[in-house]
């Protein structure tokens, strides 16, 4: 059974969104969303039913800035994996693994390198490898490059863009939805244009995101590209990695990066699917191999 818009207050004073999906007692999976998103983007994908039928108990948690999740001035990609120690430890909850997706994959990443000790293994659907890398960003849609380059080389346009996307979202979720689908590849076309619900999660999830603001979204695209304080190829954790061969968003060039720089990964590349079809139609099969 979901339980929905909770707060945790961390040791310093800040304060953690997340909620609960799955069997209470399950294996616990902590998912990771993407940007500009929010804990609610989890329902795009997973159900309480399926969550059941595995036995599983996923926690979707909002990062700092985001959602119901307090700001954190001057975080960086390390500080993440201390708010999801902290969350773990309140929930009693000692070993899990973690799926995240698209832009939630660099915490992802952060998490496997800083606390191989608490997983047990980190699924990456359509995440995001190293922005910094001018050869894995080259097949990028242009819509992702611009909100991924303006943090960096114009502050204040980022800001504006992001304001706009926010009251989008808020006050024409068609607009968004056609602005999203002319980005999109023809499998996530497709997958969005047939399924009303999944357009009324993605407004959601994105409204949510900008709940107190654009701060907490730029300062996520900023960190995006930004080196992230590791290497890949000092993650000791086993990494399982999904990815759409048609994804434009994210290219498969970084799945393919990552599988060849971290030690113990594994991936499924799908040929003909796209950033979001990949996740909407394999969601059961990730969740049950990350909680098997």
């Amino acid at each position: 059974m979901s339980k929905l818009n909770q707060q945790f207050q961390l040791p310093g004073g800040r304060r953690l969104g997340y909620d609960e999906y799955g069997s209470p007692n399950g294996k616990p999976l902590f998912y990771f969303h993407g940007s500009p998103s929010s804990r609610l983007e989890f329902s795009l994908y997973g159900n309480d039913e399926t969550l059941r039928s595995f036995d599983a108990r996923v926690i979707a948690v909002d990062r700092p800035g985001v959602g119901l999740s307090d700001f954190q001035p001057k975080r960086r990609l390390l500080d993440f994996p201390k708010d999801i120690l902290a969350l773990a430890d309140h929930l009693r909850i000692e070993h899990f693994a973690i799926l995240a997706y698209s832009l939630g994959g660099p915490y992802g990443f952060a998490c496997a390198f800083a606390i191989p000790e608490r997983l047990s293994r980190v699924g990456i659907v359509s995440g995001a490898a190293l922005f910094t890398e001018p050869e894995l960003v080259q097949n990028v849609n242009a819509g992702t490059r611009r909100f991924l380059n303006l943090p960096r080389e114009n502050p204040l346009a980022s800001r504006l863009f992001l304001w706009i996307l926010g009251m989008t979202a808020r006050l024409s979720p068609k607009s968004l939805i056609a602005q999203a689908r002319s980005l999109l590849p023809e499998p996530d076309r497709v997958a969005i244009e047939t399924n009303p619900a999944l357009q009324l999660g993605f407004v959601n999830a994105v409204r949510e995101s900008f709940r107190q603001g654009v701060r907490g979204a730029f300062h996520e695209s900023l960190l995006s590209v930004t080196d992230f304080g590791f290497r890949l190829q000092d993650i000791q954790t086993p990494i399982l990695l999904w990815h759409g061969e048609a994804d434009q968003n994210i290219p498969v060039a970084m799945a393919r990066f990552v599988e060849s720089a971290v030690p113990k990964c594994e991936a499924k590349i799908y040929p003909n699917e796209g950033h979001l079809s990949m996740f909407k139609k394999h969601s059961a099969d990730i969740i049950r191999a990350l909680t098997a």
